[in-house]
């Protein structure tokens, strides 16, 4: 058995605050998420896979536009032709009680509805195939859905489709649910949408989110792709696959520049220096050692782009933001009565406290495993104190 795992397509996404790119460059960028799905169904096509799953958010917002509709239509017919079938659910930003779509999707593709369902397919090679899922019926979905799945059909294989999060116990707002509820419905994988960066929560069976396959903005950085998973040996083993058109970068780079000439030819430089394999939109933080005798205008960047486009086009790399920092003098720690620190800590620094702050990043699995770590509560005490000490430096409280 061979199928294609995707995700989070976010067709249709606007990428703002790019106008400053070249224009060719920008029309690449705001082509790239159909692009990337492209690439998805082109591979699938190629490797003759039985089945294509789709864990969710395949438009970027519920009423979508009909070029997107139209574009999809288009790449599941290419998928029926070849009699590949496709499964969907749609997930918090296409959310199926408000698509309005006009357009009736080719006979191979199957859309989950608000209720949990399963359809079953049998293969040419004989092997017969469960995949169970559903569709939000509204943007939130706070209930945990998973209860509602079967247990393993009998087939020789059986997915789940399921575009959620890990349950935080506050906040869960997006189809909550534990890995340890998935394990015990014991399905061969789990095809998993909604968090972009791609992440295995279990090895075997497969617990995965596919990630998106474009990266949207700075804070989707790394190689964005899809899953083409495979039997092998009783078990379905997934190989990732690259399909971003356009990379995110943050690079923090050490300077030496004194001045706004030398800060433009050492970033100049260090372009030069640092091609990229493909178009990169670069988010650089440059570190000065000491601060510059001339202060950046609002405009310096727009201007270095603008007249060093040649550069960056020869790197691959366009600079669409630059902070300049420096090195702070460290500041002497007030004298703190440590008895009402301790008695403050004691009604601050509670689990109910931690947790309400820490809030939506506990959504990432990673994330939320580092939160439960005994030595994190101490950490965090230990930052926020060393924080408290400075705020009352820089207020003039005597530190002596």
């Amino acid at each position: 058995m061979k199928f294609i795992h995707a995700a989070d397509l976010h067709l249709d996404s606007p990428f703002l605050g790019l106008t400053s790119l070249p224009s060719t460059l920008l029309a690449t960028v705001r082509q790239s998420t159909f692009t990337a799905a492209t690439r998805i169904f082109d591979r699938a096509l190629a490797e003759h896979v039985d089945f294509v799953v789709l864990a969710g958010d395949l438009f970027d917002r519920s009423e979508q536009s009909v070029a997107a509709q139209a574009f999809l239509f288009q790449q599941f017919q290419r998928l029926a032709d070849a009699q590949i079938p496709v499964f969907i659910s749609f997930g918090n930003h296409d959310y199926a009680a408000d698509q309005h779509q006009t357009v009736a999707y080719p006979a191979n593709v199957t859309t989950f509805g608000p209720e949990v369902g399963t359809m079953t397919i049998t293969l040419q090679s004989g092997e017969t195939v469960a995949v169970s899922g559903f569709s939000y019926p509204e943007r939130w979905v706070t209930t945990d859905p998973v209860v509602n799945f079967p247990g393993h059909a009998r087939t020789d294989w059986h997915i789940g489709l399921l575009h959620g999060a890990v349950a935080t116990g506050s906040a869960d707002h997006y189809a909550p649910f534990t890995v340890a509820e998935l394990l015990a419905k014991r399905y061969d994988y789990w095809a998993l949408g909604h968090i972009h960066h791609r992440q295995l929560l279990n090895d075997q069976p497969p617990i995965l989110y596919a990630g998106n396959p474009q990266g949207r903005s700075i804070n989707e950085t790394g190689a964005k792709g899809a899953y083409l998973v495979t039997s092998q040996q009783g078990k379905l083993v997934p190989e990732f696959f690259e399909t971003g058109v356009v990379d995110w970068e943050v690079p923090t780079v050490q300077l030496t520049a004194t001045t706004l000439s030398e800060l433009g030819e050492q970033v100049t430089t260090w372009l030069t220096d640092h091609p990229a394999a493909k178009p990169t939109l670069t988010a650089m933080t440059a570190t000065l050692p000491t601060a510059m005798d001339e202060t950046m205008s609002p405009d310096w960047l727009s201007l270095y782009q603008k007249t060093h486009q040649r550069q960056m086009k020869a790197s691959q790399r366009f600079i669409i933001r630059l902070n300049v920092t420096t090195p702070t003098t460290p500041l002497v720690a007030p004298q703190l009565d440590q008895v009402y620190w301790n008695q403050g800590a004691k009604t601050v620094f509670t689990a109910a406290n931690e947790e309400q702050l820490f809030g939506k990043l506990a959504q990432n699995p990673a994330l939320a495993e580092w939160f439960d770590r005994s030595a994190t509560r101490a950490q965090l005490q230990a930052l926020a104190e060393q924080n408290l000490r400075q705020i009352m430096g820089e207020a003039g409280h005597d530190v002596s």
